[in-house]
């Protein structure tokens, strides 16, 4: 038991020896092995054995020799984060539509494309192969690949139930890893969305963040600590299910399979049963409708009840909001936020999300990146 213990906590310090590594050659290139041990005051052995690893997940790269200062002893050869040394693919999957992005290191898009969802695995391993094509990339050249999923994904990529796609008990990540050559890893699409608003978005890189996504549906993801929180059953999130009192007063309770109490009231369904679009309602608020104001505001109260609580529990520092009816908020964003702030004394910044329809593929490059990190996996060059 003991021994295990310690081989455990060895490698924890391994890997966050590896993390400080690579965010100083990130920060701090061109930086040689010696600057970094003695910036990190970490051994030079432990610095030489971390930078060859990441150096073989092509995560950095040597440039070259530096003159030693004075010209006395031998060259240091200096490491950098080269962003265009391997490229990285996200899939988004949606009910209707697939987003196919390849990016470099550092989420700078190089190719992307648009198409109508296919449920069947061996037509998105077309996709994919199809887009390497157009992009001139070989499977070498990918450090990984991420895929978002409409529905609950395990951790090990496990596909419980994507409604939207008939999948049920899918192992679409091992089915992915067995076709290709570098590492998939597979998710549910709002958690990637998080991650990628968190990434290049409104997130600004904070450890601590809801983001809520509002759609056909609603649904939420809760980054702690800079991760991902999944639950028991990776179903973390599903805020379409709240209700208060006067909901079970009324009857208004969640059943499965069904629209949650939440969703019947603020979700872009809610929204288009009173006979226009969510966004033709939001633009009714603007203008002075009289019927467009009572619905955006009855919106508006539901919804920041739904964030204030949210924010009095998980205590997160932003609270993104994200998801097709998100386009159309910026008339009432300072609404909601005058709301909560007087539902709840926790402060918390309520913005609306960045990066819209590419949050989710951009995710899924971020976890897929990050899962590579933190695990000994070896990309094949």
């Amino acid at each position: 038991m003991g021994k295990t213990t310690n081989m455990g906590h060895l490698e924890l310090i391994r890997r966050i020896n590896q993390s400080m590594i690579l965010n100083t050659i990130k920060n701090e290139q061109p930086i040689s092995r010696a600057q970094i041990a003695k910036k990190l005051n970490l051994s030079k052995a432990t610095v030489s054995s971390i930078a060859d690893e990441l150096i073989q997940k092509k995560l950095i790269m040597e440039y070259g020799d530096c003159p030693v200062p004075g010209g006395i002893g031998r060259p240091s050869t200096m490491l950098g984060f080269n962003p265009e040394s391997a490229f990285c693919i996200g899939v988004d999957i949606g009910g209707t539509k697939l987003l196919l992005v390849v990016t470099d290191l550092v989420g700078n898009i190089r190719y992307e494309k648009k198409i109508p969802t296919q449920n069947r695995v061996e037509d998105l391993i077309e996709v994919v192969h199809s887009a390497l094509e157009a992009a001139k990339l070989k499977e070498t050249d990918i450090f990984g690949m991420g895929v978002g999923v409409p529905g609950t994904v395990l951790s090990d990529g496990v596909v419980v139930r994507a409604k939207a796609l008939h999948w049920n008990n899918l192992p679409l990540q091992q089915l992915l890893n067995e076709a290709f050559s570098f590492p998939v890893f597979v998710g549910n699409d709002v958690n990637l969305a998080a991650l990628g608003e968190r990434w290049l978005g409104s997130g600004n890189q904070v450890d601590d963040m809801l983001f809520i996504s509002l759609g056909t549906g609603i649904g939420s993801a809760l980054v702690c600590n800079g991760r991902i929180v999944l639950g028991s059953q990776g179903r973390s999130g599903e805020i379409g299910y709240f209700l208060d009192r006067q909901d079970v007063e009324c009857g208004r309770l969640n059943r499965l399979g069904f629209q949650g109490v939440l969703e019947q009231k603020c979700s872009g369904t809610a929204l288009s049963s009173h006979g226009c679009t969510a966004e033709e309602l939001f633009q009714a608020y603007r203008n002075g409708d009289p019927q467009g104001i009572e619905i955006i505001e009855r919106f508006i109260l539901d919804f920041s009840v739904a964030i204030a609580n949210c924010i009095s529990l998980l205590n997160p520092s932003k609270i993104v909001i994200g998801g097709g009816v998100s386009d159309s908020m910026d008339a009432v964003i300072f609404r909601i936020r005058d709301e909560v702030m007087q539902m709840t004394p926790i402060p918390a910044d309520v913005c609306l999300a960045a990066l819209g329809g590419r949050a989710g593929a951009l995710g899924a490059i971020s976890y897929a990146s990050y899962q590579i990190e933190q695990q000994d996996i070896q990309v094949q060059r």
